[in-house]
C-alpha cells in the first residue's frame, strides 16, 4: 500500500507537481532503508540531494582579471592590416562608383534610334513566334477533350 502511494507521488515529483511536504515525504521514504524492490533505482537519487546539502566549498576563489599585452610587433601588423583593409573597401567603392552608366542608352541620331528599336521589336516577335507554335498541340487537345466529354 505505502509503495503505491510513494509510485503516485513519484509520478507527481516528475512531472513537477508535488508540494514541499510530499518531497520531503519522498525523501524520508528513500532514505529510511525500507523501499520496495521495484523503486530501489531512485535511491541515489534522493540520497544525494540529503549528501548535497551537507557539502560546503570551503576554499577562497579570487579573480584577478589578466592584463592582455600586446607587443609592438603586434600592434604594428594589426595597424596595417586595417589601413590595408580601409584602402581596399574606398577602392572598392570608387571602382564601383566609376562602373555605374550614367546614360541610359540614348541615341542622338532618331533614325538610327529608330532602327535599333526596331531591331529589338522583331527580335522580341521572333522569340514569341516560336512559342506559339507548341500552343497548336493545347488547341488538338481541347478539340479531342471536348468529343470525349459530351
Amino acid at each position: 500500500m505505502e509503495s503505491q502511494i510513494i509510485e503516485k507521488l513519484l509520478d507527481r515529483y516528475f512531472e513537477a507537481e508535488t508540494t514541499g511536504a510530499e518531497e520531503d515525504r519522498l525523501k524520508a521514504y528513500f532514505n529510511s532503508g525500507e523501499v520496495a524492490p521495484h523503486l530501489q533505482q531512485y535511491i541515489p537519487m534522493f540520497c544525494y540531494f540529503e549528501q548535497a546539502k551537507t557539502e560546503h566549498f570551503s576554499k577562497e576563489v579570487s579573480f584577478t582579471p589578466k592584463a592582455v599585452k600586446f607587443s609592438a610587433a603586434k600592434r604594428k601588423v594589426y595597424s596595417w592590416v586595417a589601413i590595408a583593409a580601409s584602402i581596399a573597401i574606398l577602392m572598392g567603392i570608387v571602382v564601383q562608383q566609376e562602373n555605374q552608366v550614367s546614360e541610359f542608352g540614348t541615341y542622338e541620331d532618331p533614325e538610327l534610334a529608330m532602327q535599333k528599336t526596331l531591331e529589338a521589336l522583331e527580335m522580341v516577335s521572333v522569340y514569341m513566334n516560336s512559342g506559339t507554335e507548341d500552343l497548336g498541340y493545347i488547341e488538338e487537345f481541347n478539340n479531342t477533350k471536348d468529343k470525349i466529354v459530351k
